[in-house]
């Protein structure tokens, strides 16, 4: 059977039993036990996140620390990134690119050791920042 091009006014406009053929073939699984709304809700989500990519990583870890909150259950913290000794971090900031080497008590960056990714970033960019959001370590979301 050939498979048309899916789209999400197709389906608006398909069956229960094309809805449930169409999830198993999107999600690999059988469809739940969903109402039809439901099932096209699911489905045009799958669409859009097989398209444009899913959720992500502190989306998810925000999505999982509310649903903690309302079940009243511990969800473990994201893991937080250790940086290697040696480790080169690479920001381009208005077309210039910037490299900082991770060293055992600091950073070095233009020649120099620096005690802190924010003082860096403040450097480069004449502003506060904070360092490891500057240099995509960190999410602003907590």
């Amino acid at each position: 059977m050939t498979r048309r091009y899916m789209t999400i006014e197709r389906i608006g406009a398909m069956s229960v039993d094309e809805l449930q053929v169409e999830w198993a073939a999107r999600f690999g699984l059988d469809a739940p036990a969903l109402g039809t709304d439901q099932l096209r809700l699911g489905l045009a989500y799958r669409l859009q996140e097989q398209r444009h990519g899913g959720l992500s990583r502190s989306t998810r870890n925000l999505l999982l620390q509310t649903i903690a909150l309302k079940s009243k259950r511990a969800v473990a913290p994201p893991p937080v990134r250790k940086l290697t000794v040696g480790t080169r971090l690479i920001r381009d900031w208005h077309g210039v690119g910037h490299t900082v080497t991770v060293l055992e008590d600091g950073f070095e960056y233009e020649g120099k050791r620096w005690g802190s990714l924010s003082a860096i970033a403040r450097a480069i960019t004449g502003s506060r920042w904070n360092g490891p959001l500057f240099f995509g370590l960190g999410s602003r979301n907590k």
